[in-house]
């Protein structure tokens, strides 16, 4: 058996990690290690690289502006304030549905209904106000819930009987286009909307459009909502890693009817806009919006926070769109530029989005 002599003086003796404190949280008792620092060159192409990607849409929304302002063609009307007034007020409907329909992405849940719904809660609520002459807060307060209801049945189909997104979704937003052309008889409701709703949806205040100011309050809800509050990290972690979610106790299809029911009521919202904006409620008209939504949503979560969706990103997305196609439309292009751009958007930003979520997973 062998012995080992105690350390004579003036010998070295290694220095042992000191024991836990069980005092102390884990993250002080764990050892730290020295990394060698990254080259001056690498971290800063690392850098540069951040800055294009969070401020590249950015960069080409006020490219895209300027070209359109001083090229001959264009330049007389698409700077005028007018014209400006109508990009702002106009895409006020398409930018709350993207707002809201960004919630269960961020869960990685898919919304095809959220058009669909903002069009029927239009003609009913019109309904509402044309035959029952209901108060303008009480008709605001049924849109509401009307897309309250169809986005919880979404997420129950979803979570109770496990059917894809996708599918419960894309089914529920053709049983609500036959509900609307069944109640409607594919006629437009024109009487009865109240003045004082009509006259918010086309009115200014200070020169900026009135339907602006409440968007910037959508967007300061679904911000706190999602960055400050648990529902919104849940749903973060969720959409990050749903295994990891699972073992920490996060009631996961609580989470998705709740994230579903969030979305329908945005889109019941935008729907009241939608009468409010035009006067009327007309069968059909919220179908188109489901696509430039979710274009807006994926182009934005390339940008400002890449990889992550994100209400400033999704806005500077919507807006650019319209600047773009608003320019083009001006130079004379045909009408199908509208949706040739918007499903070339989508495309792209998908891809970009997979290509950032990828680089993160690896990184």
């Amino acid at each position: 058996m062998s012995t080992e002599s105690p350390p004579r003086s003036g010998d070295h003796v290694p220095a042992q990690p000191a024991p836990p404190d069980p005092t102390l949280p884990p993250s002080e008792n764990e050892q730290s290690f020295v990394v060698a620092p990254r080259s001056a060159s690498r971290s800063g192409g690392a850098f540069a690289m951040r800055i294009v990607e969070q401020y590249a849409l950015a960069v080409l929304f006020v490219a895209v502006v300027v070209f359109f302002s001083v090229l001959p063609k264009t330049s007389a009307i698409y700077i005028q304030p007018d014209n400006w007034r109508n990009i702002l007020a106009s895409q006020t409907v398409l930018a709350i549905i993207a707002l809201g329909s960004i919630v269960p992405l961020v869960c990685g849940q898919f919304d095809l209904s959220v058009g669909s719904v903002a069009g029927l809660t239009s003609v009913l609520t019109a309904m509402a106000y044309s035959k029952l002459h209901l108060p303008v807060i009480v008709g605001v307060l049924i849109g509401i819930a009307i897309g309250a209801v169809v986005g919880l049945i979404n997420g129950l189909v979803v979570t109770i009987f496990g059917v894809n997104a996708l599918i419960t979704t894309l089914g529920s937003a053709s049983v609500v286009i036959g509900v609307e052309s069944w109640i409607t008889g594919g006629s437009s409701i024109v009487q009865g909307i109240p003045t004082s709703l009509t006259d918010f949806g086309t009115g200014t205040w200070f020169g900026v459009p009135r339907l602006v100011f409440l968007l910037a309050l959508v967007a300061a809800a679904v911000w706190y909502l999602l960055g400050h509050t648990p529902f919104g990290r849940y749903l973060q972690a969720l959409g990050t890693n749903a295994e990891a979610a699972q073992l920490v106790g996060i009631r996961i299809p609580s989470l998705v009817r709740r994230s579903f029911l969030v979305s329908g009521s945005f889109a019941g919202l935008a729907g009241v806009v939608l009468l409010a904006h035009s006067g009327s409620g007309s069968p059909g008209v919220g179908n188109a919006f489901t696509l430039t939504a979710l274009a807006a949503a994926f182009l934005g979560a390339t940008s400002i926070q890449p990889g992550r969706f994100n209400v400033v990103g999704t806005l500077l997305a919507i807006y650019f769109l319209a600047a773009a196609i608003t320019g083009l439309t001006f130079l004379g292009v045909l009408s199908f530029i509208n949706d040739l751009f918007t499903g070339a958007a989508l495309v792209f930003a998908v891809a970009i989005s997979a290509l950032l979520r990828r680089r993160k997973a690896t990184a």
